[in-house]
Parts: C-alpha cells; structure tokens; sequence
C-alpha cells in the first residue's frame, strides 16, 4: 500500500483577501472560489459584510469566479453573510475532511484543479484544499484576541515558513 502525504503548504500567501485579485485567480485558471468565512472574510464577533468585502466578491463576479461560503461554522452566520454578498454557502464543512467539499464540487461540475480555496487556517482551509487538489490560498487571520487562536496559528508556522522558502528560492 503507497501512501501519499500531501503537506498543507499554500500555493500562495497573502496578507489579506484584498492582495488575492480577479485577475490573478483568473489567471491561475480559477472559476470558483470557496471561502472560510471566520476570520478571513470577517472577524468572529462582526456580523455584517463591510463594503470593501462587497466590493472585492462583487469583482470576483464580474469575471465569472464564483464566489462560495465554506465554512466549518455551525451558527448562523454563514447563511447571514450569505444573503449580504448574494453567494450560496456551506456551514458545518468539516474542513479539512473531504465529504461536504466532493459534494459541493459534484453540485457545482466544478474542477478541482478550478477551484481554489482561501482561509487563515492551515490545518482546515489549507488541508482541505490541498487533499483534494484545489489551489490553495492563506491569509493572515484578521483578529487574534483569542489565546487559543494565537497557539493554533503557531502551530501553523512552519508550514507558512515552508511557503516562504519555497517561494523564496524561485526568486
């Protein structure tokens, strides 16, 4: 039995949603694009999509990525978001599992190697992405108040350092 590792490593990291353009996901060949929605497109106590977020999936729109929720929330915030940018939505995704994803690509006819998917997490988003052969993309988390959060995201750094260095020595 071969046993193949796929090591959560982004194919590209940014600073925030706002660096990953249409025009980029466009050219990496990208058509739908699956989003975390805690503390990547918001932080977790806000409730309400600002308008440069708005702005930033309404461009997406323009053209022709598909924006999508996909996020391992359970509450309603997913679906409140949801009707504020006018995008479907996934909560409960269990990222980094791979059930709910093959379901929303089979529902979609979307390629994996199509779809690319954005979170702050390594561990979830990143993982989820890369076991199925998505495009990966981190972004720093917008708020790190919760201590808990802070000790995850350590626990993420090699693997961002592990994206900087194979970056690097393209250059």
């Amino acid at each position: 039995m071969t046993v193949i590792w796929k090591l959560p490593v982004p194919k590209r990291a940014a600073h925030d949603i706002y660096e990953i353009t249409p025009t980029f996901l466009r050219s990496q060949g990208i058509r739908l694009l699956l989003m975390d929605l805690d503390n990547t497109l918001a932080p977790y106590s806000v409730n309400e999509a600002s308008p440069a977020l708005k702005e930033w999936i309404a461009s997406m729109k323009a053209v022709g990525i598909e924006p999508f929720l996909f996020s391992n929330n359970k509450g309603d915030r997913p679906e409140l978001f949801s009707k504020q940018l006018g995008v479907e939505f996934v909560k409960l995704a269990h990222k980094p599992k791979q059930a709910v994803l093959r379901r929303v690509l089979a529902e979609k006819g979307a390629d994996p190697d199509r779809t690319a998917i954005i979170g702050d997490q390594i561990y979830t988003d990143v993982l989820c992405g890369s076991l199925s052969g998505l495009y990966t993309i981190v972004v720093r988390p917008i708020c790190l108040q919760n201590p808990l959060h802070a000790l995850r995201y350590g626990a993420e750094f090699p693997f961002r350092l592990l994206y900087r260095v194979k970056h690097h020595d393209k250059s």
